[in-house]
Formats: structure tokens, sequence, C-alpha cells
């Protein structure tokens, strides 16, 4: 991972070859610079590292006009503390291609340009009780192909051999994980109803998402109403698309913000993390079916005493 704020080196390439013309940015920048990926040069045009003619551009599709000046600014890679450490959480199933966890609230699942160096997280402690994990050659991320929010507790699953985390992320990618969360939000929303918003980073504060962006990505919600209460109600939430802070987002958009949500949803004293639960997880794979559900946790179960009073 990189440090955004932090520039290790300035490249400048001037495209005065005619081979240039027409070529897609991150191409042009993937051929220049083999050895990085070209995720990792959409990762420097989001964080505004690559400008165009000194003026920052936002599209990696962009095609390279002659005698276009392209800049490119490699932020200093962070460093991570990716040693096995025993960590609190459960597993839940063990699989030759999988693993299925219940992630608790609180711990984030693999170090970002955020996470502090001493900060402990899921991935340390699944080094420490699966050693094959780290034989994977992305270190930051050893057979993680979803993630969940670090307030979000609940069903995560773990690829076990680099085969079985291209397959699952092309199974993301498709659409097809069923994925259902349980989430406690203010207000009664309709019975039933879904939120399609697209999603993108919030226009001037880095750290949120909105659903009001200058370059969003569609984003798709469904909901249904277990259970209303007083004055919040409990809900099954499933999601289609798997975009950042998207049910937070989502629910926040139409007006029922998440419990416990001080970025997007309502504050309360009834609990310390958005009321949000990986609940259920279900897919195909190898020709089985697959189907977990992981009840919520002791602080998600007070929280819907304390409201049902």
């Amino acid at each position: 991972m990189f440090n955004a704020e932090k520039i290790e080196k300035t490249v400048n390439i001037t495209c005065d070859s005619p081979d240039f013309t027409q070529t897609r940015l991150d191409k042009l920048l993937f051929d220049h610079f083999p050895e990085y990926s070209r995720a990792y040069f959409q990762k420097l045009i989001n964080e505004n590292l690559i400008l165009v003619n000194s003026k920052i551009n936002k599209k990696g599709s962009y095609k390279v006009k002659k005698l276009d000046e392209i800049t490119v600014n490699f932020p200093e890679i962070k460093q991570f503390d990716l040693s096995p450490k025993k960590v609190d959480f459960e597993i839940i199933d063990i699989q030759d291609d999988f693993i299925i966890v219940n992630k608790p609230a609180g711990l984030i699942v693999h170090p970002a340009s955020k996470t502090q160096n001493d900060e402990v997280t899921l991935v340390n402690g699944l080094l420490y009780k699966f050693e094959e994990l780290n034989k994977f050659s992305q270190k930051e991320r050893p057979g993680i192909v979803h993630r969940l929010d670090k307030g979000t507790s609940g069903l995560l699953i773990v690829a076990r051999t680099t085969t079985a985390q291209i397959k699952f992320s092309e199974m993301f990618k498709k659409r097809l994980m069923k994925k259902t969360y349980l989430a406690v939000v203010k207000g009664h929303p309709s019975k039933k109803g879904k939120v399609d918003l697209e999603i993108g980073r919030h226009p001037y504060k880095k750290h949120m998402m909105s659903h009001v962006s200058y370059q969003s990505k569609n984003a798709l919600t469904y909901y249904e109403v277990l259970k209303y209460y007083k004055d919040c109600s409990l809900l099954a939430v499933r999601i289609v698309t798997g975009r950042t802070h998207q049910i937070r987002v989502h629910l926040a958009a139409i007006g029922h913000g998440l419990l416990g949500d001080d970025v997007y949803g309502i504050q309360s004293k009834l609990i310390s993390h958005p009321a949000l639960h990986a609940w259920k997880l279900e897919f195909e794979f190898k020709n089985k079916n697959f189907s977990y559900c992981k009840h919520v946790p002791e602080d998600f179960k007070e929280l819907l005493i304390s409201v049902k009073k």
C-alpha cells in the first residue's frame, strides 16, 4: 500500500512518438512501468497523482494525444507489519479451497494506507492460523476476495489458494455471491424497497463515499423490514454490487441511516459501531451449493433488546 501524501519520485513522459497516439493512459503507463499493474495506476489516478499537461486526469481510459506531457507522481510505499499474530475471530468452516470466518466488529480485514503500523488486522490472524497463506504473492491481502468495514461484523470468505482467490474474485465481479446483512436503522422505511443510486468518492470529504459524486459507479441495494420498533427498524439487506460503504451510504440517502454510524447515520449510546452484520453468505462453487448463516454478536443483541423496550 502507498501513502498518497508523500511522494517518493516524479517521472515525466513526453508523448512525442506516434505509437503513443490514441493509447489509453493506463495502458501507456503500464507499458512504461511493467513492474506495476494497471490497477495500481488506476489507484494513482484516483488519488490525483497522474497529471496530463499539468492538469489532474481522472480517467484511465483517456486517449493520449501527440505531445501530451504526462506527470507520474509515485507515492511512498508504506510498509506494514504482516507477521503472523494471534487474533480473536471465529472460524465457521474450513474447506480445501476456502475458509469462512466470522469477523468481529472493530477488526480491520487487511492493512491499508490509513492503517496504523501497530494495528492488528484479520490478515495477521489468518497468517497465524493458516500457513499456506504465507505463500501468496499479494502479501497485504492473501486470500482476501472481499471485505467488511472495520465496524461491521459477520461472515467473510477467504481463499486458501491463488486459483481459488482468482475464481472467487471473478464470482464477486459477476455478482454470483449472495450476501445478506442485518441492519438497524432510524425511522420506519417502507416494508420492502430498493436503492438504485450510484456511489463514488465524496466531492470534498476524502474519507467518505457519497451518492452525489463526480466519479461514481452503479450500486444496487434491496432491503426488507423484519421488525418495526418505536423509533427504528431491523432490516434484512441484500447488496447486488459491492461498493465501499454501500449499505451505509444508500440507507442514509433514503433518510434511514444506521444506528451507531457516526459518519453516515446516527450516533447511539446503545452501540459503539454501525449496527450492521453480514448475516448470510450463499454461493455455488465446483458444482456444490454452500450456504452460511451467523447470528448477530452480543452488542447487536443488546441493541435489539434496548430498542424493543
